[in-house]
């Protein structure tokens, strides 16, 4: 039975498509959704050594605002009344089965393709990375 369903969104049509099956199971199940959305942030950013660099952090914090604010919205307007949300820096996936983990969450559902074209096949697949670290949690990929 799945009791805690976690979304990351990325404000990608892919992460849209995770949100709209994650409701379909959350209210099968009457299970509340976690909304997260993770500002990928290198150490540098933090450290100072760059005060420009901060600027540019203040931008992806406003931006990852109004993305959870978006997920929110579709989120209730599918009908699933217990909805959290919250935002975090750092790695992506590692960032996701830390949230996952904190919150006991028993599924991820995640959009397959929030990356495209060469920055996705440098970075590597957030949902190909969260797949191989979850450990008992059921992940579902969504393309």
């Amino acid at each position: 039975m799945i009791k805690k369903i976690l979304v990351p969104t990325d404000g990608s049509d892919y992460a849209k498509k995770a949100i709209e099956i994650a409701c379909d199971i959350a209210l099968k199940y009457a299970a509340p959704i976690y909304l997260l959305h993770v500002v990928s942030s290198p150490a540098i950013f933090h450290e100072g050594a760059f005060p420009a660099m901060e600027g540019i952090l203040r931008v992806l914090e406003e931006d990852g605002k109004k993305i959870i604010e978006e997920a929110e919205r579709e989120t209730k307007k599918c009908g699933v009344k217990d909805v959290q949300s919250a935002m975090v820096q750092g790695e992506p996936a590692s960032r996701i089965i830390e949230f996952a983990k904190a919150e006991g969450v028993d599924m991820i559902v995640i959009g397959s393709r929030g990356l495209t074209g060469m920055k996705g096949f440098l970075l590597g697949s957030v949902s190909h990375k969260v797949f191989h670290l979850a450990e008992r949690i059921y992940i579902m990929v969504i393309k």
